[in-house]
């Protein structure tokens, strides 16, 4: 790439990101997103940015699933202490491949919805009531329901808003996806 016309801090060479990785002492809430009320436990390299961030337990996992090269590149540092001792999983989903797509709780079948952000999925009736009622349910890695809600059919789809605004959602079910915002999913 030519330097002409470029500024002096344009034409600095990147270095390597030496990452501040490792245990962290603070009480401070994890920072994988606003809905993640956990304490930190981690600090690792966030390859969107370039930045560091502190997770908790669960986050750590994921991020260990989601970025099996950097984890390799953090587990090799010198003087880091081997962060596999706090990713653990404990009874909640990583990804949405480990969800199943259908599953019945109560003898009611329900479909997949969405990997909510602390590792929960949300499920919806597969068959909506006489009376138009669809119940959500959140499940753990057992498929025991955590929370159950109903609404009225037409009231669905600004459940799942709330839901994705309040609760956070890590990844949709490309068939709901689809649903609620038309058309093929991407």
């Amino acid at each position: 790439m030519a330097t002409d016309g470029r500024e002096a801090f344009e034409k600095q060479t990147r270095t390597e990101l030496e990452p501040d990785v490792g245990a962290v002492d603070a009480d401070d809430p994890c920072e994988q997103s606003d809905h993640c009320d956990r304490e930190q436990q981690y600090r690792v390299p966030w390859p969107n940015f370039g930045g560091d961030v502190a997770l908790c337990t669960h986050h750590l996992a994921r991020y260990r699933k989601l970025n099996p090269e950097i984890w390799e590149r953090v587990r090799a540092l010198d003087g880091v202490d081997d962060p596999d001792i706090y990713a653990v999983v404990f009874n909640r989903f990583l990804t949405l491949d480990e969800v199943p797509a259908e599953i019945a709780v109560d003898g009611e079948k329900m479909r997949r919805v969405a990997l909510g952000v602390d590792g929960l999925a949300l499920y919806d009736s597969a068959e909506p009531d006489d009376d138009g009622t669809v119940r959500f349910r959140t499940v753990d890695r057992d498929l025991e329901a955590r929370e159950t809600v109903e609404v009225s059919r037409e009231h669905a789809g600004g459940f799942v808003d709330w839901y994705r605004t309040n609760e956070g959602v890590h990844e949709f079910d490309p068939d709901a996806r689809a649903a609620l915002y038309g058309g093929e999913s991407a």
